[in-house]
Formats: C-alpha cells, sequence, structure tokens
C-alpha cells in the first residue's frame, strides 16, 4: 500500500520514459564502432584461379583470380604480363575481388605460358603483394617445369629479367630487346623462374626504380652473374642459387633551373641531392661562339645545388649559353643535361662574409691514427692565392704547423703536421685582411675565432675470420655498414685464407668475398656491351655486430657451402 502511494501511475511512467531513454542511449553508444583503428598493413592474397595453375590443354578464353580483397583498380593493369610476350594486347576486368584474364586468339600450339602478378599489384589501402605470383598453362598435352632461381643482393627493390636466346647473334645483342620473362625479386632478394622450357638463357638484375622489360643504357642500374650463360638441356631441371650484385648508382638527377649568381659564379638546382655525383657533372659557358670551363664545386648547406665559377669575371648583363652536360660513369649517365640561357648579374653582394660550418665553440671528433681534417665552408668565393696566411691555428694559445689544402672558392681543409692532441682546446683565427674577395665585403670582425675541443679518440673494433676458398685467385673481404651504407671497407684474404679488418667503427655490418680478377681492387658488376660476366661474390646471411676496443673473431666460413 505505502509503495503504491508512492509511486501512482503518473510517476511509473515518467520512471520508465528516462528508463527507455537510458537503453536507448546506453546502447548507441555501445554498438558504435571505436574511431581510428589500427593501419592496415595485411597484403592481398590470392586464394585460388580458374583454372588452376599448371593446367594442360588449355583452351579457355580467361582466367579468373579471385583474391582476399578488394584491391586498387588502378594498380592492377599494370600489374600483370603473359610470358613470354605476346604479340596481340590481353585484356584485363575487375569485378569485386575477382580479376578476369582474357587471353587473345594469337596463343602457340604446345606452348607453357606464365602468368605473371609482380608487386605493383595493391589492395585498397596501398599495400602491395608479399611476393611475385606466377601460374602457369600450357596450349599442349605437356607444361614446361624447369627453374632457374637465386638471390638479387641490393640496396634496393630489385627485379630480374630473363632471355631465352634464339641464335648466335642474339647471345651478344639479347640487351637491345625486351625481355622474355620478368619477375619482381622479394623482400629479401629472392627470385624465381617456373616453368621454363629446354634452352639458353641470359639473365640481368635491375633497379626496380628503374626497371621496365628492356635496359635503358642512360638509366638503367643492373648486375651480372658471375656465369656466362644458363643452360636447361633437360626438362624438370633446377638450377638455384644465381647470385647477382647491383652496384649502388644516385638516382638520376633532373635540372629543374640554372641561372648566374653574379658574374663570376652561378648555380644548377637539381630536384634530388647531388652532393655525392658531382664530379659527374661538366659544365661551359658559351658567350657569342667562345666557349669557356667552368669549375664546379657543391653547395655546403643545399645538398641539391651545385655551383659553378669562371676564374675570371665577365661582363655584366650578357647573355651567355650554360652548356650542363653529364659524364659517364661505368656506362651510366646519372645526371640530366641542358643548355640554359641566362644573363650575367652584376656583383652586388653586400652582405658581410661568414663560416657557413661552425657559429660558435664545439667539440671536435678526432681519430687516433689517421689526421681528420679541419673543414672550413666560406659563404661566398675567395680567390686569393696565398690565402693560407689568413689562417693561424693554436693549441692552448701557441701556434701549431699545419697543411693547407683548397677545394674550392668556398671550401678549404686545415690539417695539423701533428695529430690533435685528444681532450685539447684549438683555436682557428681567420685574418680578413688577408682575404681577398674583390669589391664583396670581408668577415664583419677584422679577426674571425673559431674555438672548439678535440674529443677523446674515437674508438674502433676489428674483424678477424678464415675461410675455405673456393678459387686459388685473390679474394677480397669486404663489410658494409647496415647503418651507414656509404662505408665500406675491403682487405685481402691472405695466403693462409685469413682475414683481418681493422679500426672498424661500432655497429652493425654484412661481410661478402669477391674474386679481384681484373686485380683493380673493386668488385665488378659485369658489363652487357660486350658481354662481360661479374666477378664471383658470396654473401653472408648472418649480420656482424662490431664493438669498440673488441676483436670480433667468427668461425670459419666455408665459401663452397654459403
Amino acid at each position: 500500500m505505502i509503495l503504491i502511494k508512492l509511486f501512482n501511475s503518473k510517476t511509473i511512467i515518467i520512471v520508465s520514459f528516462v528508463f527507455y531513454c537510458f537503453c536507448i542511449v546506453y546502447s548507441c553508444a555501445a554498438i558504435q564502432s571505436p574511431s581510428g583503428g589500427p593501419k592496415d598493413d595485411i597484403p592481398p592474397v590470392l586464394l585460388r584461379s580458374f583454372p588452376e595453375s599448371g593446367a594442360v590443354n588449355f583452351t579457355s578464353k580467361n582466367v579468373e583470380l579471385f583474391f582476399s580483397e578488394y584491391l586498387l583498380e588502378k594498380s592492377i593493369q599494370g600489374a600483370i604480363t603473359i610470358l613470354p610476350k605476346i604479340s596481340t594486347p590481353f585484356k584485363v576486368q575487375y569485378k569485386g575481388k575477382k580479376i578476369i584474364v582474357e587471353f587473345p586468339d594469337s596463343l602457340l600450339n604446345n606452348q607453357t605460358y606464365i602468368l605473371s602478378i609482380n608487386r605493383n599489384l595493391k589492395d585498397e589501402n596501398g599495400v602491395s603483394i608479399a611476393e611475385g605470383i606466377q601460374l602457369a598453362f600450357s596450349t599442349g598435352i605437356d607444361i614446361d617445369k624447369s627453374e632457374i632461381s637465386g638471390r638479387v643482393f641490393s640496396k634496393s627493390e630489385s627485379s630480374v629479367l630473363l632471355w631465352k636466346i634464339k641464335d648466335s647473334l642474339d647471345v651478344k645483342e639479347f640487351f637491345k630487346r625486351e625481355s622474355d620473362y620478368s619477375i619482381d625479386s622479394n623482400d629479401d632478394g629472392s627470385f624465381s623462374f617456373k616453368y621454363l622450357s629446354e634452352g639458353t638463357y641470359r639473365i640481368v638484375g635491375v633497379d626496380r626504380t628503374k626497371s621496365s622489360s628492356s635496359i635503358d643504357f642512360k638509366s638503367s642500374i643492373y648486375g651480372l652473374p658471375s656465369s656466362d650463360i644458363i643452360k636447361i638441356d633437360k626438362a624438370g631441371t633446377k638450377i638455384k642459387s644465381v647470385e647477382i650484385l647491383l652496384p649502388e648508382y644516385p638516382k638520376f638527377a633532373k635540372i629543374v633551373s640554372a641561372k648566374w649568381v653574379n658574374n663570376q659564379k652561378g648555380e644548377i638546382i637539381f630536384d634530388i641531392p647531388v652532393n655525392r655525383n658531382m664530379d659527374l657533372i661538366a659544365v661551359d659557358i658559351d658567350i657569342e661562339g667562345e666557349k669557356l670551363q667552368a669549375s664546379t664545386f657543391n653547395d655546403h648547406k643545399k645538398n641539391n645545388v651545385i655551383h659553378f665559377f669562371l676564374q675570371d669575371s665577365i661582363q655584366s648583363g650578357i647573355k651567355t649559353l650554360i652548356n650542363i652536360y653529364p659524364k659517364i660513369y661505368e656506362g651510366i649517365t646519372h645526371i640530366d643535361s641542358a643548355i640554359v640561357s641566362a644573363l650575367t648579374k652584376p656583383d652586388q653582394d653586400t652582405t658581410y662574409l661568414s663560416i657557413n660550418n661552425f657559429e660558435k665553440i664545439f667539440d671536435f671528433e678526432i681519430e687516433e691514427e689517421d689526421v681528420r681534417p679541419f673543414d672550413i665552408y666560406f659563404s661566398r668565393n675567395i680567390y686569393s692565392q696565398d690565402i693560407e696566411d689568413a689562417f693561424v691555428l693554436k693549441k692552448d694559445s701557441i701556434p701549431i704547423d699545419f697543411n693547407f689544402n683548397s677545394f674550392s672558392p668556398v671550401f678549404f681543409q686545415i690539417i695539423p703536421k701533428q695529430n690533435w692532441v685528444p681532450l685539447s682546446n684549438y683555436s682557428l683565427s681567420i685574418y680578413n685582411d688577408k682575404l681577398k674577395l674583390g669589391k664583396s665585403r670581408g668577415l664583419k670582425d677584422s679577426v674571425k675565432v673559431i674555438s672548439f675541443k678535440t674529443s677523446d679518440h674515437k674508438k674502433f673494433g676489428s674483424l678477424i675470420g678464415d675461410i675455405i676458398k673456393p678459387h686459388p685467385e685473390p679474394i677480397i673481404a669486404r663489410l658494409t655498414s647496415l647503418e651507414n651504407k656509404s662505408y665500406t671497407k675491403d682487405v685481402f684474404v691472405n695466403s693462409n685464407s685469413s682475414f683481418k679488418i681493422n679500426k672498424v667503427p661500432e655497429g652493425i655490418y654484412s661481410l661478402m668475398f669477391y674474386l679481384d680478377l681484373d686485380n683493380n681492387n673493386k668488385y665488378f658488376f659485369g658489363q652487357l656491351s660486350p658481354y662481360k660476366p661479374s666477378e664471383w661474390f658470396k654473401s653472408l646471411s648472418d649480420t656482424i655486430s662490431i664493438r669498440s676496443n673488441w676483436d670480433m673473431e667468427i668461425n670459419k666460413i666455408n665459401l663452397n657451402e654459403i
């Protein structure tokens, strides 16, 4: 009775309505999907094909491919090829998670065809397939089952091109036509050409960023195996361990612009950094048919800029042609060429001369064995014949002797005749009145003083090992840093089949061995015209850790078993 009085019918209706609203709100909140979520990094997978790979007596017009997820439609067309190449184009349709490849009527009889899918194929989130896919179909009663597999060693993504040699002329000039087969290597560099017929083959590894089905001598980065030709003389032959090492060339640099800064110096701007390949460019200035050779140097702050300069000033405001042309390095050019028309500008630089790489007191890292140069980069050209007289090097206020190097009008080096003393105070004074700058302003102060303190000697480790040699010729051990990819160090394996690599900075390294057949102390990657195989090499799969002040000794390596 009391409860009935407290909760009359009106109250009950109100409470029920509130409870109902609460349930709706809670329910709505409960079914909402969380914002964001983990990024999709799962590659699409081929679930099945119809007909299945390995089918014989293939007469169908279509091959259907079923994938695990929706694909990025624009990635499909360029990802699929038919090998060997066919003269009539095939068609591709995309429906949901299914790709339909429509074959032409021009397929040959008794021929094994490979439907190859490269790693350009991506899902809707831009994730590529994990590895290249090969499906085979035969128009005859048998299917080819021979195989060529191996690995490409490269610091960039790679592809592999394969030619089936037709005749004696093709042996020499195969690279002038499109390859018969091509495939992307996996993340570890491994590759496998399956379903091959008997015959003679040539194989080339290429940088994937510059790859196509043919070789472009202007820009292709390629490597060859150490074998001459590859022969498959019977059905079902499996040739393994074809190894190719790719050179690390700089990317092809395109010219964005070129201009004069004043009447003696100009600059060339590229689309990518070019400070590593400055030596591969030449510049001359054409003034009404008279050509003047210009010198070049890097910009210290902008790695996509190369400066050019003439020894003598020329008239301001005259029309010139800036001729920029690349030098060929190992048969390849890496820099664009151009002819730019530009007017020279007067030298009106009113800013003070400055030192670009040092602003205040700093620590200078030194080594125990080699004398490290002290680099000086000026903001403007200096043409003094006796510029070294402008510098005074002191240790604890006492002048010390040094050698002086000049590499460009802005780049100079100070090298003490006695090695730097660790944990010591030094100063370099630069006297403004000794710098000849023409009409331009000099240093803001009469004397610029750069103070610095040397560190303790940089610490190094070493690597010691023995090998079982597969060849009597000279073998070189090469250690390559995985953290600083520009660092490599080579040593000869001695007559006792032992080697020691000293003075190695602390870090993680890879180790390879190669035959120095031409005795030039560097690895030969092979040559297409005239054809020359690469030098033999073997690379260890395990990495090596080097610690400071430690001799790292590794177990004997049998190169015959790698």
